[in-house]
């Protein structure tokens, strides 16, 4: 039983557990409203945080991990069984199954909790994306350019899910979720290239495969590109796109720097987030004591 667990949570990448919560703190504070007090306000927040860390990488990960197996027997990255996931053997795909089951209620009952309705839709949309990208009828991942588009709106609506907590509209949304969800469809693309000839194997047709690995780092550099049209360059998130851009260009020179390059950007991305909380956190609680 334990064992059983412990293959459910490393088929769920632990480091990713940060992600969604990081994506719905930067969402929160680009709302401006942020909870004041300890009430139920505040729990529900603590809900729908939690639901975004690892029952979210359960659904996400898991998922793709259980219709990947046939390709990832032939990924040398997967034999590792790093950060980058590893190989679920069958024998474990419906334990993961039932987890992602389980997760994507919780995560669907804490947003219905938040009582605003664009929540609750974009939650809803969140957890169709999030099993859709790897499983059938739809395999998003299987649909080129889609397939990297997909991963900006699971990023875009983990973001949304913290901007519109407190009531906030589509349309009261800034452009800067919109960066969000463009970097990461570009570093979607970037890791397809370096997963190319496995995808090949596994007769997977992603972007890298339909469009050959240049043309896929082209297009991810054009991400970033179209992101740095949303953000000042004196800001944080600004030498980010304007950074991430500078290193999308190197696997658009040569193929073979994709790994590092991709490597590079994953580490980039987590640091400048988690930097630009701190920053903007300490500003906002600074202005209320003061």
């Amino acid at each position: 039983m334990q064992s059983e667990i412990w293959t459910v949570l490393k088929a769920s990448r632990p480091p990713s557990w940060t992600f969604g919560p990081i994506l719905f703190g930067i969402g929160i504070i680009h709302s401006g409203i942020i909870p004041k007090s300890l009430n139920v306000t505040l729990l529900r927040l603590g809900l729908q945080i939690a639901a975004l860390s690892m029952p979210l990488s359960i659904v996400v990960f898991g998922i793709n991990d259980v219709y990947d197996y046939d390709s990832d027997i032939r990924n040398p990255r997967k034999m590792k069984d790093g950060p980058e996931g590893g190989i679920l053997h069958p024998d474990h795909h419906r334990s993961v199954r039932l987890a992602a089951y389980t997760s994507t209620v919780f995560i669907i009952l804490s947003s219905i909790i938040t009582q605003q309705s664009q929540n609750i839709i974009a939650t809803l949309f969140l957890t169709l994306i999030g099993w859709q990208y790897s499983a059938p009828p739809l395999r998003l991942k299987e649909q080129p350019i889609v397939d990297s588009l997909s991963n900006g709106a699971i990023v875009y609506l983990a973001w949304f899910c913290g901007f519109s907590f407190s009531g906030l509209k589509i349309s009261d949304a800034p452009s800067k979720g919109l960066m969000l969800g463009l970097c990461t469809s570009g570093i979607h693309a970037l890791g397809a290239v370096m997963d190319m000839e496995a995808d090949i194997a596994g007769g997977q047709k992603t972007i890298a495969v339909a469009l050959g690995p240049r043309l896929a780092a082209v297009f991810a550099a054009s991400c970033y590109l179209m992101a740095s049209a949303t953000v000042d360059i004196d800001s944080i998130f600004g030498a980010y796109v304007y950074a991430g851009l500078f290193i999308m260009l190197f696997p658009c020179l040569r193929v073979s720097w994709a790994h590092r390059a991709f490597q590079g950007i994953v580490y980039l991305s987590i640091s400048c987030a988690v930097l630009w909380i701190f920053v903007r956190a300490w500003s906002i609680f600074s202005r209320k004591r003061s």
